[in-house]
């Protein structure tokens, strides 16, 4: 017998597939066919592969699609929930700075991970 062991809290799964469709609709819009433009766009700045990914033929989102647009509580939630006994990232940024700074940072990581969401792209820098 384990101690302490904790069965896994029952209906966290579902065996309903819808989401997992709809975001594979979503996201499967923005991949480029071999040999199209923004296949070959790889080596231009984010903001031409953004243009690029804003031309496909998507689309209009769905309502589970739209629930995918992130808020600045949402964002500010995160990071004041950021653990700061740990260490920190490659970026050296440690969580005491991103849970200091969370009503300043929110906003902005609103933008981009929305205009991300948007397009399709991940910046490279988030890689």
């Amino acid at each position: 017998m384990i101690t302490d062991y904790k069965s896994p809290p029952s209906g966290l799964m579902s065996t309903d597939v819808s989401l997992a469709n709809e975001l594979n609709t979503f996201f499967a819009c923005f991949e480029a066919a071999p040999g199209s433009a923004n296949a070959n766009s790889a080596s231009a700045n984010n903001t031409n592969v953004a243009i690029g990914a804003a031309n496909n033929t998507c689309a209009e989102p769905t309502i589970g699609q739209r629930s995918l647009i992130k808020t600045k509580s949402d964002v500010r939630r995160v990071f004041k929930r950021v653990n700061t006994r740990k260490a920190a990232g490659p970026d050296g940024i440690c969580g005491r700075v991103l849970k200091a700074c969370a009503d300043q940072l929110a906003p902005v990581f609103t933008n981009i991970f929305n205009l991300s969401l948007k397009f399709g792209i991940i910046p490279s820098c988030f890689k």
